[in-house]
Order: C-alpha cells, then structure tokens, then sequence
C-alpha cells in the first residue's frame, strides 16, 4: 500500500501540479569510501525534493568552480585558486570519479569552461584560451591564445562563458567594484567573440556569473549578483534575458527599474531592462543549466533552469546555500523558484557552498562545491 501511495504521489508531481508543493524530504549524502575524510568524515544531511538522490561524484578538489563535461561524458572543473583544470574520468561508469588528473596547469584564474568540439575553451582571468588533448591522456597538449581583450582581476575577477549557437564565445565579466560608474566598458558586460576583440553584447550587469542559451529559442539567460550595503533584503539578485544592445541598469538602478540610492534616477532608470525574476538578496546565484538532457527526471524539472546559491556573507541571517529552479514554459520562465536541494547550511554556518550546475551525458545533474571540494550527483530514483 505505501508502495502504491508513493507512486501515485509522485505522478501527481510529474504531471498535474503547476509548482511543485511537496516538502523536500531528508536524506543522507552518499559519500564513496574514499572520500569519506575531511568535511565528509561525518554523515552530511540533505533535504531535497522528493526521489531525489545525492552522491559525492568527486572531492578533494577545494576550490572547484566551473564545469564542462567533454564528447566521452569526461566531466572537466576549474580550479582557479591553483591555476588548475581538472579531468574527472568514470571509465569504469559506477558513478564515481575514478581519479583527478590535472589537464592543465599554469594558469591565470581559470574559470568558466565550455567544450567546442574536442577543444575545451577556458575564460581565464584576463584571456580567452584553448586547450586540446591530442592523445587522450586527460592532459592538455596544446594550447592556443583566443583572445586577451579581457579586463584582469578587480573586485570580480571571475570570467564565465558560453558557446552561442551562432558559434560566438560569449563572455561574461563582472564589475571592478561594489558600486561605481566604470571607465572599462568591458565590465560588467557580456561579451562576444568572434576572433580576438571583444565585442560589448550588454551591459548593466553588475556581475553576472551564470550564463546559458536556452537549448530552444537560443536565447540567452542569466543571473546577477546585486550590490552591497543597503541592507539584508535589497537589492534582490536577478534573473535576466540578456539581449543584444540591452542595458540592464546597474550601477544606477535595480530590480524593476529601481534608482539606485547613490547613482540612480527615474529619468536614468526608465529605460532601462527589469528582470523576468528575482531572487532572495545577497543569495549569490552563480552555475545556471537548463534541464535539457536529464533521464528519469519528471517533465517539469527537465523543462526548468537550474540556480546554484553559492549563499550571502554579508547578511544578518545567512541565506542561499542551495540549489533551486525556475520551470520555463515556451521559453519563458513560469511561476516561482523553488526549492531542489538544500542542506548545506546547518544553522548559521555553512560547511559547503554551491557554485555550478550542469547537466552530464549519462542524464544526471552535477553541482560542484568549492567549500567542500566537491562535485555531487544528483539523480531520480523512481519507487519501486
């Protein structure tokens, strides 16, 4: 009877509902032997939605950041503080990462990744680069200079990219600071490139750290982390659709059209464009990936984008740490962000913290964690 009840319970959810109601459940972190030291000496407690499952793909990797997952489903994560990429090969496809082998090093602040072809485009602090293995040992052999119209460090030094499906590199690079009108154009933008300068694509974003082309209009998405110092619950962090010429509003306004206290005016705001969502302030969202390509999971997630909370640091009440959605209908987002796993903060402190989502070849959703070294897997298991 339970049996059935959870099965009927969970049709409900693939199906009828139109936001998902049901109260995430708790379940325990599978954490593989090896990797039970450190932050996974201890068993670590999840809440997620319900059916999910929760693994340890990989760890001791502290610092991990950006993902990009290869032709052969080889999952690649950047390692900035060490100047590092990493290979995470499950040649024996239990689930596991078989080892860590360093595919590049030498490095200047590698962040976001994304495969064009064989090659693995890597968005360096201040560069674009290309980096192949020619001889499928897991390490770069060549390496080629995209481009280096890039502006280095600052506040936000971190650069994230796409692949367009016009086969541009699009970049995204945040603000020099808080809060200021910027001399370089080249902040707080996304970029374009086609060769070796860099094209101004938008701008008004103050930083902008999860970008992704919805895999059916081919428009494209992304979050953005709002200013600092006007307390707990302002400015809301931003989901944005991020068009050619837009300017999205900051340093001057926030949210929909809002005057920023120290910069902004209604006249210099009117024209400027809102977000299509908004998010608890100070949560940072970082890693974005549309559902696209999950197996087992219900329609309604497979159809959603995906927001890793990498969480706040300068809020009285900590917030964020978590991974949650917003469903797309169309095209377009629908109804509210919810909840899909959550967990890492225990009280007011946090032992891990959420930067990248991504989708792998073998159909599950991958999160990387760059407290806790870590890449985790998330997949459906269905009642049985």
């Amino acid at each position: 009877m339970r049996i059935r009840t959870a099965i009927l319970v969970l049709a409900l959810f693939l199906c009828c509902v139109s936001t998902p109601a049901l109260a995430l459940q708790r379940i325990t972190l599978q954490v593989p032997e090896k990797y039970k030291e450190g932050v996974f000496s201890q068993d670590r407690v999840l809440e997620a939605m319900p059916g999910m499952r929760v693994t340890v793909y990989a760890a001791d990797a502290p610092g991990a950041r950006f993902m990009a997952v290869s032709e052969d489903g080889t999952i690649f994560v950047s390692v900035p503080n060490d100047g590092t990429v990493l290979a995470l090969p499950d040649r024996n496809k239990d689930k596991v990462a078989d080892e860590k082998i360093v595919f590049a090093r030498g490095l200047k602040r590698p962040h976001g990744l994304a495969f064009r072809g064989k090659s693995l485009i890597v968005a360096e602090t201040g560069r674009l680069i290309e980096l192949e293995d020619t001889d499928g040992d897991l390490k770069a052999d060549t390496r080629r200079i995209i481009s280096d119209d890039l502006p280095a460090g600052g506040g936000h030094w971190t650069k994230s990219l796409a692949i367009g499906p016009d086969g541009a590199i699009y970049v995204s690079g945040g603000s020099s600071c808080n809060v200021c009108v910027e001399k370089d154009k080249r902040r707080a933008a996304v970029l374009r490139f086609t060769g070796p300068e860099a094209e101004v694509f938008a701008t008004g974003l103050r930083n902008s750290v999860g970008i992704e082309f919805h895999p059916k209009t081919g428009e494209l998405w992304g979050v953005d982390n709002g200013r600092d110092g006007l307390g707990d619950d302002i400015p809301p962090e931003e989901l944005n659709r991020i068009r050619k010429g837009g300017d999205y509003g900051w340093p001057y306004c926030y949210g929909d059209k809002t005057p920023d206290p120290e910069y902004g005016s209604p006249d210099r705001c009117k024209d400027t464009i809102p977000p299509v969502a908004a998010f608890q302030a100070h949560s940072a969202p970082l890693g974005v990936a549309f559902g696209t390509g999950l197996k087992s999971y219900p329609q309604r997630l497979a159809e959603s984008l995906f927001i890793a909370l990498h969480g706040s640091w300068d809020r009285s009440v900590p917030a964020g740490y978590k991974l949650i959605a917003l469903h797309f209908k169309n095209g377009k987002p629908e109804g509210k962000p919810f909840d899909v796993v959550t967990g890492w903060l225990a009280g007011e402190e946090a032992w891990g913290r959420p930067v990248d989502a991504m989708i792998g070849k073998d159909g599950a959703l991958y999160l990387s964690d760059d407290r806790a070294g870590a890449i985790y897997r998330i997949f459906y298991m269905l009642a049985k």
